[in-house]
């Protein structure tokens, strides 16, 4: 960690001072340090650049879901040129300017792999948690960047200093995390109270309209089955999937599109997203499905109705690829209404 990231961190249990003993630094990088909370006496590690700022009690939901997307994110690590596109698109209409000048959260950074741009994109700082060793990947990729910070740390209790009328961030964003989340509106708020008066929110998140497949094959598949075996196992039993889906994508839905046929494939928007990706990328979209403990697939109007009932302005609710919502709000001036 950067010692600069102290400015804005604080005790995820009581909120109070971190105080910084170093042990072992690589440049302006402190890879080894004891943080020390000054209010409760609770002290926190920094592990290999990163702070490791997690509370004592985790449900064993939450160190399930870390643990499933731990495998995943330290197995497929690779940062493939085609997510800076990606990203783009999850954020729309939000473009690269945006981000100039921000301090900008990520809230379940994964591997990193929108951080990294959020940081290439000029902002004046990103920082990135994930609670799961994802972390690792994630300060690979991205955390040794100028601006950049990767934090260990659970999404309902952020270890940021918080002023009484919200903040610090500029601008916050989750992206295919809050619909793993055990309450998915729960920690959409929680990533609310840390945006500042007329900064903003984004959020990507699972739809449950035009999802039938998913409904009707996938989650039963994950629930009872997949979720139950070693991820190892799950990986193995995601590659067949993965070959059918990687035969479909690519010989169907891209030859077809543009024609009235395309129109009446299932799926079709979304499905032809994804022939644009290699097989390795196909596969950890399957594994990424059949792997999750918990996934929530949610309605327009209950997305929307997050980001209206805590009082946010200027809302924008759009589909992505027609089976998922993207939405980004303001927080009023006068603070966030919680």
């Amino acid at each position: 960690m950067k010692e600069r990231l102290l400015e804005y961190l604080a005790c995820p249990t009581c909120h109070g001072q971190l105080e910084m003993d170093v042990g072992r630094r690589d440049g302006e990088e402190v890879m080894e340090a004891r943080l020390g909370c000054t209010t409760c006496g609770r002290g926190y590690d920094v592990d290999g650049g990163i702070p490791r700022l997690l509370p004592s009690d985790l449900s064993s939901e939450k160190k399930e879901t870390a643990r499933a997307f731990g495998w995943e994110w330290t197995n497929y690590v690779e940062m493939h040129p085609e997510y800076e596109q990606q990203f783009l698109d999850w954020i729309y209409p939000l473009q690269p300017q945006f981000f100039e000048g921000k301090l900008v959260l990520d809230a379940g950074c994964g591997i990193g792999r929108h951080a990294y741009f959020a940081a290439q994109y000029g902002a004046r700082e990103v920082i990135g948690i994930d609670l799961s060793t994802a972390v690792e990947t994630s300060f690979r990729n991205f955390g040794r960047l100028p601006n950049a910070h990767v934090v260990q740390a659970d999404i309902y209790n952020p270890p940021f200093k918080r002023p009484p009328d919200g903040g610090p961030f500029d601008f916050a964003y989750s992206i295919g995390v809050l619909h793993h989340l055990p309450d998915p509106r729960a920690g959409f708020e929680s990533v609310l109270r840390l945006v500042r008066p007329g900064g903003s929110l984004f959020g990507w998140v699972y739809g449950y309209e035009n999802n039938g497949v998913v409904h009707l094959f996938i989650n039963p598949l994950r629930k009872w089955i997949t979720t139950r075996l070693p991820h190892g196992a799950v990986n193995a039993m995601s590659l067949p999937l993965a070959l059918m889906l990687q035969g479909l994508v690519k010989g169907i839905y891209r030859p077809l599109h543009g024609t009235r046929l395309f129109e009446r494939l299932p799926s079709h928007d979304y499905l032809y997203s994804l022939s644009g990706f290699s097989f390795r990328q196909n596969h950890s979209i399957v594994f990424d499905h059949l792997v999750a403990p918990t996934a929530f697939y949610l309605k327009r109007d209950e997305f929307e109705a997050w980001f209206i009932e805590n009082g946010l302005e200027n809302v924008e609710i759009s589909w992505r690829n027609q089976n998922s919502w993207r939405g980004r709000g303001e927080v009023a001036t006068s603070g966030v209404l919680l």
